[in-house]
């Protein structure tokens, strides 16, 4: 993928919250919800993307906050977001995979471990989350695709997506297409199906002592007759996993 292809993609991300409101109202509070009070922690968001999520962690008064991703493109796009409009975070560069020092009280990773496209890699990807905690206690609160989510074509186009399955049977690693197309530009990208059991399976091999699966909530504020059938068969899920 070229610069300017990751400068789009990352420009979709950052704005997906405005043109999505299942983004703001559904996923983000269901975040928020399961992270609980982050003022005064250290928290680290490992594939942080356009570093949405992490701007968000340090507006709520967590620190020091740092997010990274293995995509410059979404780094460089990050830092200079950051640059104007200054929250208190920092980005790096790394890979998802590879063990962070642990000196963080909770780890966020939001739509990060679906690109996992090998069991050994979505341990990797768990067991980086783990080593980043300062110690037993502390949470990785991740985002995760739905096992049960609904295969019908077209059933989340209403919200402004698809999430397109090989087949009404899925078995682990096989590609799920998200695709959506707005502001002029196209998200089209491959993540992958994984089960609960091989997801957790991962966390635990980890190191995690105790995986929570949590159903999406509401914002009150929200249109909750709006996202019913999101919210019945929700394409993605909060996970909880305790060190």
């Amino acid at each position: 993928m070229t610069a300017s292809q990751f400068e789009e993609l990352a420009y979709l991300y950052e704005h997906s919250f405005e043109v999505w409101p299942y983004r703001r109202d559904v996923e983000q509070h269901s975040v928020l919800a399961a992270l609980g009070e982050v003022a005064g922690l250290a928290a680290l968001d490992l594939g942080c993307g356009a570093g949405s999520y992490t701007r968000l962690l340090a507006e709520h008064g967590a620190r020091p906050v740092v997010g990274v991703d293995s995509a410059a493109g979404m780094v460089d796009y990050a830092r200079r977001r950051e640059a104007e409009d200054p929250s208190g975070a920092t980005f790096a560069r790394r890979d998802a995979s590879e063990p962070i020092s642990g000196r963080f009280d909770v780890v966020l990773a939001v739509h990060l471990l679906p690109y996992a496209e090998t069991v050994e890699t979505l341990t990797a990807m768990c067991a980086t989350a783990r080593s980043a905690l300062s110690g037993p206690g502390k949470m990785f609160v991740t985002v995760t695709i739905n096992p049960g989510f609904a295969t019908e074509p077209g059933y989340y186009t209403r919200y402004g997506f698809d999430l397109i399955a090989p087949s009404a049977e899925l078995r682990d690693g096989d590609p799920v297409r998200l695709r959506s197309e707005f502001l002029g530009g196209s998200i089209d990208v491959t993540p992958h199906f994984w089960s609960r059991a091989t997801q957790e399976k991962a966390l635990l091999n980890a190191g995690f002592r105790e995986v929570t699966w949590w159903a999406p909530q509401c914002s009150p504020t929200a249109d909750v007759d709006h996202f019913g059938d999101y919210l019945r068969k929700p394409p993605t899920l909060v996970v909880t996993a305790t060190a």
